[in-house]
């Protein structure tokens, strides 16, 4: 059975030995776009936390931003951020990590560089996946101007690296459904939360329009092995969402 997952970043990260009573087994470190040393004290603390609480890691989310955009056509700065991702590539490695997530741009991004920053994505994709080594590098579909919007674009991207992470709240130009035909047997992680389809949310399962049955149907059928694993935001009182509530729902919503 695929185990539960959590992503961990600074506004949830005292919540790991709740999540891991609620039934979370492993987690996704997400890592801020700060100086490596912040970077290895959070990761650090992260892995402490975990450990004593019995969640391994599963995954890294390497940071993103204008100025670590692997998919910008200009040369030099394209590979100016694949320098600045390096430190964060390493501290994957140094923790354990299974997969590596990122991001194949920045935004926004305008319709006539579309061509030549997919083209750069790749190249990148190509350049992270052999940084990581055996690490598997998954990149992530993505809203509104960005690099991988949509499976015409996510799919063929990823297969310069290991595979697709699939957040579910991201899609905004095309159907669960549609996305999930081409794209199913590449995803080797998941971002999961729910969305509105007007913009991405991060919400509780049932909150929103994920079809989350078929979203479970699909990736069993495909033979989907990764965790299920949830990357949520918080309530409006900005608090975070109850780990208990949050698998409660996600149970109700695909039908276990």
């Amino acid at each position: 059975m695929n185990k539960l997952g959590i992503s961990i970043n600074r506004t949830n990260i005292d919540m790991i030995p709740d999540y891991a009573a609620a039934g979370f087994e492993v987690m996704e470190i997400s890592l801020p776009n700060e100086p490596a040393d912040s970077l290895r004290e959070f990761g650090g603390r992260a892995m402490a936390l975990a450990k004593e609480a019995g969640v391994a890691l599963w995954s890294v989310h390497i940071p993103f931003g204008r100025e670590l955009d692997i998919s910008n056509p200009d040369e030099e700065k394209r590979l100016l951020a694949l320098e600045l991702l390096k430190p964060s590539i390493g501290l994957a490695k140094e923790w354990g990590a299974e997969v590596i997530v990122v991001h194949g741009s920045s935004e926004p991004n305008e319709d006539a560089s579309r061509g030549a920053r997919i083209i750069a994505c790749a190249q990148s994709l190509k350049a992270l996946q052999k940084e990581a080594g055996s690490i598997r590098v998954a990149l992530e579909n993505l809203p509104r101007t960005c690099i991988a919007r949509n499976s015409g674009e996510t799919v063929p991207l990823s297969k310069n690296c290991a595979g697709i992470c699939f957040d579910v709240n991201h899609l905004l130009m095309q159907s669960h459904e549609s996305f999930l035909e081409q794209a199913a047997p590449e995803i080797i992680t998941t971002h999961l939360s729910d969305y509105d389809a007007v913009d991405e949310r991060h919400w509780m399962p049932g909150a929103g329009v994920v079809p989350w049955k078929l979203v479970y149907d699909r990736l069993t059928a495909a033979g989907y092995e990764g965790p299920w694993l949830f990357e949520l935001g918080r309530n409006p009182d900005g608090t975070n969402f109850d780990p208990v509530a949050v698998l409660d729902s996600w149970a109700k919503e695909s039908g276990l």
